[in-house]
């Protein structure tokens, strides 16, 4: 069993463990924050783009995720870490209904969770709804908050389904979306600020020695 993510990942890279694997580029690992990360984001499985860069959410989807989350202010790369159902890409993109999926949440992905720590997860979609929640619809679930194995999760749409929707001219579904990673990046917020109010003052005179010393 890994001890850390550094250790997970560096099996995961050698991952046999079903068909997807012979027909992709790589296995995809989780890109971001490895340690105790303010969040964890979860898609669906890598594309094209994603399999030849070996880095989840780089392609169009991808840069739209990552404009919402640098629009909050708060969630960077520092504090986040992104990552797939799926670490390899499926042919033609998509998603496979055999026990592909399954595999990798049995083998990899419960493993990820326990060993990063995070203390939010953001669902994308309902590919990681259906494998990380165990629900369906998630047009109802978006905008719900759940616990996930003691780490509170909200489910929202995937980026990629925001972009049909914004070159179908219907926006209400992108508002819906930002609306969700505002609401998970203001309690990552207000928690950050909690701590800082918590972290303890130096004594006067420690801070007159460290003065000293430089």
């Amino acid at each position: 069993m890994a001890e850390n993510l550094d250790e997970l990942y560096t099996k995961m890279a050698d991952c046999t463990s079903c068909k997807m694997r012979k027909g992709c580029s790589q296995v995809v690992l989780g890109a971001g924050q490895r340690i105790k990360p303010a969040l964890l984001i979860v898609g669906e499985a890598p594309g094209q783009q994603e399999d030849e860069a070996g880095e989840p959410f780089i392609g169009a989807a991808g840069q739209a995720l990552r404009a919402v989350l640098r629009s909050t202010g708060i969630l960077t790369r520092q504090n986040t870490l992104i990552t797939n159902v799926l670490k390899c890409r499926p042919p033609k993109n998509k998603f496979p209904k055999d026990d592909c999926a399954e595999i990798c949440m049995t083998k990899w992905f419960w493993e990820e969770l326990r060993l990063a720590q995070p203390k939010r997860m953001l669902l994308l979609g309902s590919v990681p709804l259906e494998y990380v929640a165990g629900l369906e619809g998630i047009t109802a679930c978006r905008g719900q908050w759940y616990n996930i194995r003691g780490v509170r999760a909200l489910a929202t749409f995937h980026p990629s389904f925001i972009l049909r929707k914004d070159n179908e001219g219907i926006m209400s579904f992108r508002d819906l979306w930002v609306k969700d990673i505002k609401e998970i990046a203001a309690e990552i917020a207000a928690e950050i600020k909690n701590d800082e109010g918590k972290s303890p003052k130096p004594e006067q005179g420690n801070t007159e020695e460290v003065a000293e010393l430089n």
